[in-house]
């Protein structure tokens, strides 16, 4: 189910099944402003409305960083929020595409474990969906 896009960067859809947000990552060349109303807004009160229990981050195609502003807000308000409202497992998909891309994922999953999150990285969305039916509570 289709929730959120900017064209061209990202696309946010949601799986009932699993009570996860999928952020469908084309380039990581996006503001803070679009950035926080994509996730904190359209992708989690999407998420607290419906019990969501995952994000699940696909940047296989993704090319580009994240601003080192982004990377921040990322950490000291992006995971507080996702455990505060029920989010228990962030999946990361990495980029196929990018190292640099590879790079700003691997900064953004270090901050995860502090705020209670459990991170697994699988190889496609279809996985993080097959985990989620496996292994979440």
């Amino acid at each position: 189910m289709h929730i959120f896009s900017i064209p061209g960067k990202l696309e946010v859809s949601w799986n009932p099944e699993v009570f996860a947000i999928i952020d469908t990552w084309t380039t990581y060349h996006i503001s803070l402003e679009d950035f926080r109303n994509a996730v904190l807004v359209k992708g989690l009160d999407h998420a607290k409305a419906n019990h969501g229990k995952a994000w699940i981050v696909d940047s296989s195609k993704a090319v580009g960083v994240f601003s080192p502003e982004i990377q921040a807000f990322i950490g000291s308000d992006i995971f507080p929020a996702f455990a505060k409202n029920g989010i228990k497992y962030f999946i990361t998909i990495n980029s196929e595409v990018s190292t640099l891309t590879k790079l700003t994922v691997n900064r953004y999953k270090a901050q995860v474990g502090p705020h209670g999150l459990q991170l697994v990285e699988v190889a496609s969305v279809d996985d993080a969906i097959l985990w989620l039916k496996e292994n979440a509570a």
